[in-house]
């Protein structure tokens, strides 16, 4: 057999599988299958959203189910598994075959499909799309289509990120086809700008942005910082500094040195009086000359006398 004929015959085999499934556990929410051949068994995966169904009571459902896979499908060491759905409200498989099963017990077809498509959006997804085909409200045969936000159809997006599905619900009238198409939270759509979210802060950090701002609150209610220049004497220095950033260090240099310059001159003040009186003291020329005229003519003796 040929490798073209041989993936032909696994993917109509596992079509057919699927289409068995989807009948047989449509009860159970059936959302889909997987076949993977291992080398000493095939595990088949059986997803649904009510696995205790799938399973039956004390496993006979699946044993019921492996016997048929062996039977009618050719699978060799066949082992049925069942996976839970996490969210059965992003499987379309599984909300195709709740609509379907709506609709076969008598609700109306909008009704359901707005349903759906509400919980569809409100469980996450980026878009959701279901049409109804069939003989909705009369004899001729019509489609109806119920879509919200954005469901990619072309292209690797419609590929990667839109989960498709369809199912058939028998009605009196005729079939009712149903498609449903979800597209996925985690879809990456070409030109769409997403804005991440910013890292929460260590515990550090916010200790130091805490400390920070208690700082800044502290200096808005003192006011001005006072800093202290170590090392600087020269008042001319202070002056320039004070200029420059508005401090008041050098009204209180210039209060010192004015409460030390009256006292160095009351302590030089008694050094200059003593020098003063002295000066007063002591005989000027003019009067020394006049004294020793005096004295002269004292001295010489007078005419009429000799």
């Amino acid at each position: 057999m040929s490798a073209v004929k041989y993936f032909i015959t696994q993917n109509s085999r596992k079509l057919k599988i699927d289409e068995f499934l989807a009948r047989e556990l449509n009860a159970a929410g059936y959302g889909g299958v997987e076949i993977r051949k291992m080398p000493m068994r095939t595990e088949v995966i059986i997803h649904a959203s009510r696995p205790g169904v799938v399973i039956g009571r004390r496993g006979s459902k699946i044993r019921e189910l492996s016997d048929i896979l062996e039977t009618d499908f050719g699978i060799e060491n066949v082992q049925v598994e069942v996976s839970e759905i996490e969210n059965p409200w992003l499987c379309a498989q599984a909300m195709a075959s709740r609509l379907a099963r709506q609709l076969e017990r008598g609700v109306r077809f909008r009704r359901m499909a707005y349903w759906i498509l509400r919980r569809v959006m409100r469980a996450g997804a980026l878009g959701c799309e279901i049409i109804v085909k069939g003989k909705l409200s009369s004899r001729r045969g019509r489609y109806q289509k119920f879509k919200q936000a954005t469901v990619a159809k072309t292209g690797e997006p419609a590929q990667l990120y839109v989960d498709e599905a369809d199912d058939t619900a028998i009605l009196k009238p005729g079939a009712i086809g149903i498609k449903v198409r979800i597209m996925q939270p985690d879809a990456q759509l070409p030109g769409v700008i997403v804005v991440k979210k910013p890292k929460p802060k260590k515990p550090a950090e916010l200790e130091l942005l805490k400390q920070e701002e208690e700082v800044r609150d502290v200096v808005a209610e003192t006011g001005d910082i006072e800093e202290g220049f170590e090392g600087i004497t020269d008042v001319d220095e202070l002056r320039e500094l004070e200029e420059l950033d508005g401090l008041e260090l050098v009204d209180d240099v210039e209060t010192t040195e004015e409460k030390k310059a009256p006292v160095e001159a009351k302590a030089t003040e008694p050094e200059e009086k003593p020098s003063e009186k002295e000066s007063e003291s002591l005989p000027s020329e003019e009067s020394t000359l006049e004294e020793l005229k005096e004295l002269d003519a004292l001295d010489t003796p007078k005419e009429g006398g000799d």
